[in-house]
């Protein structure tokens, strides 16, 4: 993997090269200037500053021109402090591989939109082996199904993300989980529907890791506002039960039920 940084202070690059070395050690990196003429070397994943790159407000003319830099390129962006044009923006954008991380921010920040992105990489990469799939109900998995497997499990500090999700569906109340500035999943219990703009490999990979599932937030909205924002954000519904059946396959090992 070829990570190319362009436009991050000293800091923010020492702050690259210790997660890389503790836990990318098989990835390569440089920094390159932030070319405001719109070049930057070919990459698996780019870390850029907005600023630098001549783009520190948000608006359609923007996202455009990022798209034409990055090409189809996950890539971590660094949004100056308070700055609520990208937010604005980013949502209309095609690209759904940009992880957004508004500074300032810490290392942690740093290393889970990391994360976030190798989450993206490895789910267009195709698996180095074949998936062992869980048998599922004929029908989906329902969430009493979700909530009986997990308490089969004698770790409860595992698989937080799934744990948070089972939690939230036994409220049967609407709910939004924002993994990132523009990429959410929006549950509606009552009704079984989920709608999302994130990859589902990507919720795969969250629910895989605790690290990362420690930082996405979780909160209740109402039926109307789940239905706005999931027809606002263009997501289309899908059936709660086989979206439960997938994550649960995906991410638990057959001999934990045995």
């Amino acid at each position: 993997m070829n990570v190319v940084v362009a436009g991050l202070s000293p800091r923010e690059e020492a702050v690259l090269g210790f997660f890389f070395s503790r836990n990318r050690p098989t990835w390569t990196w440089q920094s390159a200037p932030a070319d405001r003429a719109g070049a930057l070397p070919p990459a698996d994943l780019y870390v850029a500053d907005l600023a630098a790159l001549g783009l520190a407000r948000g608006s359609e003319a923007a996202v455009a021109k990022l798209q034409t830099l990055l090409q189809d390129t996950p890539a971590v962006l660094l949004m100056p402090a308070h700055d609520l044009t990208w937010p604005a923006v980013v949502v209309s954008a095609a690209m759904r591989s940009w992880t957004w991380l508004a500074k300032p921010y810490g290392t942690k920040e740093m290393q889970d939109a990391l994360e976030m992105a190798a989450a993206y990489i490895n789910a267009a990469a195709p698996p180095d082996t074949p998936e062992l799939p869980l048998a599922t109900e004929a029908n989906g998995l329902s969430a009493t199904g979700l909530a009986r497997r997990l308490r089969s499990i004698p770790d409860i500090g595992r698989f937080v993300f799934l744990r948070k999700l089972s939690e939230m569906l036994t409220l049967d109340r609407p709910f939004e989980a924002r993994f990132t500035v523009q990429n959410s999943l929006i549950v509606h219990p009552a009704h079984g529907w989920i709608a999302t703009n994130t990859p589902l490999k990507v919720i795969e990979r969250v629910c895989q890791s605790d690290a990362m599932a420690s930082a996405v937030s979780i909160r209740e909205i109402d039926g109307e506002q789940a239905e706005e924002r999931a027809q606002r954000l263009g997501m289309p519904p899908s059936e709660l039960d086989l979206f439960l059946s997938d994550l649960v396959t995906a991410t638990f090992d057959p001999s934990l039920f045995k």
